[in-house]
């Protein structure tokens, strides 16, 4: 049996939602030139080969807010491993070389939003785009230069303005019930506010 319901706006009633939604996303594809010296006193004259590995982001902060946009900068460490040539023998390297990147996020809409909050990851795994031996400070070390991606979002908790409506089902009024499984789905308590 089916039944038969109007939605009809209720009058000067206007419930407010409080949720987490997204700020503002975007990706950046980063490139860096990372130098190695050797520490033994093999001078290397030739490059064999270069890995970059374990990439991980270790904090995120907002460098500027603006009004339409938030620049995020975002903190990371990987590890490049090169293999070179010095003396006819085969060398290995290795350093754990750090980021730092600004990366612009546009916002979304025009919502008050409060208590923002950072997700950022990894959105391409860095790579070497080429090593070379170049001389740095008066010695031979070794030029390595990476590229990744960076991908930020920025979330916030919005406020959003809804018209509250009354089902008509024959003289049952379901306005509350309708109001209250909304306010659960959000888990809002509407008693407690913000100090912010």
């Amino acid at each position: 049996m089916e039944e038969d319901i109007n939605l009809q706006p209720d009058t000067g009633r206007v419930r407010t939602i409080i949720t987490n939604a997204v700020y503002g996303s975007a990706t950046q594809i980063c490139n860096t030139t990372i130098y190695i010296s050797p520490t033994d006193s093999k001078k290397p004259t030739e490059v064999l080969g270069c890995t970059v590995k374990g990439a991980q982001i270790k904090e995120c902060s907002f460098d500027k807010i603006m009004d339409k946009m938030v620049n995020v900068r975002v903190n990371g460490i990987f590890e490049v491993h090169v293999w070179y040539e010095a003396g006819g023998d085969t060398y290995v390297a290795k350093t754990n070389a750090k980021f730092s990147e600004v990366v612009p996020v546009e916002c979304l809409g025009g919502e008050s939003y409060r208590n923002k909050k950072i997700l950022a990851w990894i959105s391409q795994k860095p790579a070497s785009l080429g090593a070379a031996v170049v001389n740095k400070s008066g010695s031979p070390s070794v030029s390595v230069q990476v590229e990744f991606g960076l991908g930020v979002e920025v979330i916030g908790e919005a406020m959003l303005n809804i018209l509250s409506l009354r089902q008509d089902t024959g003289g049952k009024n379901h306005d509350e019930e309708i109001i209250m499984n909304t306010l659960e789905v959000f888990n809002v308590d509407a008693d407690i506010e913000d100090d912010d």
